[in-house]
């Protein structure tokens, strides 16, 4: 989206520096079996919901479509609180009240599991609401801009530690997509139907 970003957006950051070395390349540009990179489908997915601006945390030499804004994380060795820490920061001086992290591993969430995580951050002014499938939680993840503070600084286990900081300010939201949990780690997660 371009032009001015409307006050209460809600952004996302999309977390895909990793090396991919279990997949053999950068999941950012793998392919997905209709042919597009898994970074276009989150984008064109994100946009689809509205979210507003979106940032995508990439390896050098990946291109990003237009309109997206992009942050080079040099260490695809790197904890991916690293790469949420680095997105989170493009969000600071704007208007948005929240971010969803969206691992770029995830390509295959619904939009309706996205709508469905929004209302439900709407609906009950939850500072952070998952996604859950089957009894399982999935991704991606929305935190209110309140809670930034912890993931900028949590000292162990990244964004789930601070999903597990004070369990009664999680909201979880029931979707009916596996998508919210298909993980891609290898080439052959890909070719696997849940």
């Amino acid at each position: 989206m371009t032009g001015a970003i409307r006050a209460n957006a809600v952004g996302v950051v999309i977390v895909g520096s990793g090396a991919g070395k279990r997949f053999g390349g950068p999941k950012a540009i793998a392919l997905l079996p209709d042919g597009r990179r898994f970074l276009d489908a989150i984008v064109e997915t994100a946009r689809n919901a509205g979210l507003d601006p979106i940032v995508a945390v990439l390896p050098p030499d990946v291109a990003a479509p237009d309109g997206v804004r992009v942050v080079i994380n040099n260490r695809a060795d790197s904890e991916q609180i690293v790469s949420v820490r680095l997105g989170l920061g493009q969000l600071l001086n704007t208007p948005v009240t929240a971010a969803l992290l969206w691992p770029v591993d995830h390509p295959f969430v619904e939009l309706e599991s996205v709508l469905a995580v929004l209302d439900a951050a709407r609906r009950t002014v939850a500072p952070i609401v998952v996604p859950k499938f089957d009894g399982h939680r999935g991704h991606p993840t929305y935190f209110h801009r309140d809670v930034w503070v912890e993931l900028m600084s949590v000292a162990d286990g990244g964004a789930r530690a601070v999903v597990h900081v004070e369990p009664v300010r999680v909201h979880e939201v029931e979707v009916r997509d596996v998508g919210v949990l298909r993980d891609i780690d290898t080439q052959q997660d890909l070719l696997e139907e849940k």
